[in-house]
């Protein structure tokens, strides 16, 4: 950090000193850099890191990189051709000042491509570095640096940070205010990354997979082949099972398969789909401002906005998810209740599905991220993947537990920071039955329990909201504690999942009888009953996430923190609200009441869709990171079709990467859960042989017809093979297939 410090310091002081004084054959390049001189190179950065070098932290410690920045000055002036270019090269790929500084542009990104081809006089390559430093003032606004170093400047002590911490935080910035004081410095410098155990175990499982399915699709692909040359069926064994359900075609049926069976609640299709496009809308803002050349956009025109909420307040589409799974989780449950399922093997199964249907998509993910693309991808924010590594290195295994919204306690190091959802979406299905059960057996005290966790958790909002004086919501709160004091915290987002227990329970016990009576109203009284309902839904959904406006301008614009009566009434309400109000219009969709709502979310193609929104979740924010660490450049929020662009992008890629997750591992992995719930055969297959050759007709009469006994006796044993393996693949337990798109 100290030397790369030093080389800006002496770069931009021997650009500003010598630069008129530079007598260049080529023309071109020669009024380049004199505009460079001109409009660049501002004597703010001149006079901030000239400050910086002279600091008393510093000296005694850059003599080797003082010497060849020297030399760099003096070679621009060389009559040696070599010289002369490493020194022109040296100055054209380090990063500078770019237009609307006063916007928050304080991107100043070198070029990578080139640091490659940079060269001293011993062969040695220059070094792409990076320098990031965010405000103290602001989330958005930072600091991000970067440029090509000779081997002599390239840092290498471990306590860089900590001198440059020292030296920046008493050095005021000129830019965009006198006030702008920058914090948690970091520096990094392009290496080679070394393999770790993660890496290699990430490597050994992404092998394993394409091996499975490679086999397994080349299996089913030849099986027929083989058969009619030998003439003879393939004998199924365990392992040709199991490489059966890892075939791409069987996984991409099951994926565009549309056919849906009576009593499905196709409504919720829709709003799975429509609700996590909400989310990766939010995040986009949320990533991509990191490359915005025009931040303060977002505060200057942007919060002004009447529709800004949709992404400043995009909350309630999480609480949609966990409302969703307390939904399924209470309807698919009462149901085996009903039917009887009590013993310790169905609850071991309702155990034992989630883990392993969550769980292996959701591990190659963390290995992927977390240790894999650091050794792929290359670009000049690839410090911007270190989000995934350093976390998941030290915390992976409170995610494979499902507590890591709890472990690190301050949610500071989170690995994979939007698994916070799927922690307390399991820790939520863990106490589920708890109060399924007590409505199943007894409804009065199983609403009440509802009722009184719900009161508990409100009342928690309450007095944490007030003790650290948070705001309403993130945006339109100064805290920026929000996160890890209320927004992760499982007693805080059980209220939507309990809601949806109620429900789903509802639904169960009343949704027939509700829909029957419906069905016998006269259309008249059914627009009656039903558009005071969805109206009062969508203006108090409406009233969620439009009413914080007024707040979110206060704490951006004003810097002043909303009235804590606000703060405490939203916190603690507004999730109960839009899960109240979602519930309800799923009874409407469900009870015929919908009208076109419901025929628009039960559209077919959202079925499709809502198989892959557990892989667009865990993916999206990776997909994200990687193109910021790979670009080359700064971009504009503005216009808008500029960052529509990049959603619309990001989304159609998240979607194919979650359909290569699907097809690659979450459809197999339920096939194979499926061949583990098989029930076991009721007739052995010599008996079974038996009775074919019993019922099967004569040789004569068999012939007649062109077909000999051996290739009957073969298509019977063919066929009674495939369906058995096929309805293994497709699931054979009632509760997998009921339960298999209630996950996430």
């Amino acid at each position: 950090m100290l030397l790369l410090l030093t080389t800006f310091t002496c770069l931009f002081n021997c650009i500003n000193s010598n630069i008129a004084s530079i007598d260049f054959d080529n023309s071109e390049i020669k009024e380049s850099l004199y505009d460079l001189d001109r409009s660049m190179l501002t004597q703010s950065f001149v006079r901030i890191f000239s400050n910086i070098a002279t600091h008393q932290n510093l000296r005694d410690s850059t003599a080797g990189c003082s010497a060849k920045l020297g030399s760099l000055r003096d070679n621009i002036k060389s009559t040696d051709p070599a010289l002369q270019r490493e020194s022109i090269a040296f100055l054209d790929a380090f990063g500078k000042p770019g237009m609307g500084v006063s916007q928050g542009n304080l991107l100043m990104i070198g070029n990578y491509d080139m640091c490659p081809d940079i060269k001293n006089s011993d062969e040695n390559q220059y070094t792409y570095c990076y320098i990031g430093a965010p405000s103290r003032e602001s989330a958005v606004v930072r600091l991000d640096w970067s440029g090509c170093l000779p081997p002599e400047c390239v840092p290498d002590h471990n306590d860089l940070d900590t001198w440059a911490a020292s030296v920046l935080s008493d050095q005021a910035l000129l830019l965009v205010n006198s006030s702008l004081k920058l914090e948690n410095e970091h520096i990094e410098c392009e290496k080679v990354m070394l393999y770790d155990t993660g890496a290699y175990i990430g490597t050994v499982l992404f092998a394993i997979v394409a091996v499975l399915v490679t086999s397994g699709t080349l299996l089913v692909l030849f099986q027929p082949t083989v058969e009619s040359l030998t003439g003879s069926a393939t004998r199924e064994y365990s392992l040709t099972k199991i490489l059966k359900c890892f075939d791409l075609q069987k996984s991409f049926e099951s994926l565009t398969n549309t056919t849906t069976k009576p009593g499905q609640i196709l409504c919720l299709n829709g709003i799975r789909v429509l609700s996590i496009n909400w989310v990766v809308l939010g995040h986009c803002y949320l990533v991509y401002v990191n490359l915005a050349a025009d931040k303060l956009w977002l505060f200057n025109t942007m919060i002004h906005r009447r529709n800004n909420p949709i992404i400043f307040n995009g909350y309630p589409s999480v609480d949609t998810f966990f409302t969703l799974s307390g939904f399924l989780v209470s309807y698919l449950l009462l149901k085996q209740l009903a039917k009887g399922a009590t013993s310790w093997q169905h609850w071991f199964a309702y155990y034992f599905h989630r883990y392993v249907r969550l769980t292996p998509p959701y591990l190659m993910v963390i290995l992927l991220e977390g240790f894999l693309l650091r050794q792929w991808i290359k670009g000049p924010f690839v410090v911007a993947l270190d989000v995934f590594h350093k976390p998941c290195k030290d915390y992976w295994w409170a995610n494979l537990l499902y507590i890591n919204n709890l472990v690190p306690w301050k949610g500071d190091k989170i690995c994979n920071t939007e698994s916070w959802y799927l922690a307390n979406d399991m820790q939520f299905y863990i106490l589920a039955p708890i109060f399924i059960f007590l409505l199943f057996r007894s409804p009065i005290s199983g609403v009440m329990s509802n009722l009184l966790t719900m009161a508990v958790s409100v009342i928690a909002a309450c007095v944490i909201t007030y003790k650290y004086k948070l705001g309403p919501s993130g945006y339109a709160s100064l805290n920026r504690d929000d996160w890890w004091l209320l927004y992760i915290r499982p007693w805080i987002r059980i209220t939507p999942y309990l809601i949806g227990i109620l429900g789903g329970w509802f639904y169960w016990k009343h949704g027939k009888a509700l829909k029957d009576r419906i069905e016998l109203m006269a259309e008249w009284r059914k627009v009656v009953v039903a558009a005071p309902c969805w109206v009062i839904t969508c203006v108090v959904q409406w009233a969620v996430v439009f009413g914080m406006y007024d707040n979110i301008k206060l704490a951006n614009i004003e810097r002043k923190a909303p009235s804590m009566l606000d703060s405490v009434t939203y916190q603690s309400l507004a999730r109960i609200a839009w899960s109240c109000c979602l519930t309800l219009q799923i009874f409407l969709c469900q009870s015929g009441l919908g009208g076109f709502v419901n025929s628009l979310l039960s559209w077919s193609g959202w079925l499709v869709l809502s198989r892959l929104t557990y892989g667009v979740y865990l993916l999206h924010i990776g997909i994200m990171t990687i193109m910021l660490a790979q670009s080359r450049h700064s971009f504009y929020l503005h216009p808008d079709y500029e960052m529509a662009v990049r959603y619309v992008g990001t989304l159609i890629m998240s979607y194919l990467a979650a359909a290569i997750l699907f097809i690659c591992l979450e459809q197999p992995l339920a096939s194979l859960e499926a061949l583990s719930y098989r029930k076991p055969r009721t007739t052995s297959p010599k008996t079974e042989m038996t009775e074919t050759k019993k019922d099967a007709p004569d040789d004569e009469v068999v012939k007649e017809n062109g077909v000999s006994s051996p290739d009957l006796e073969l298509a019977a044993r063919k066929t009674s093979t495939e369906a058995e393996t096929q309805l293994a693949c497709e699931g054979g337990d009632e509760f997998v297939i009921e339960n298999k798109y209630s996950d996430g």
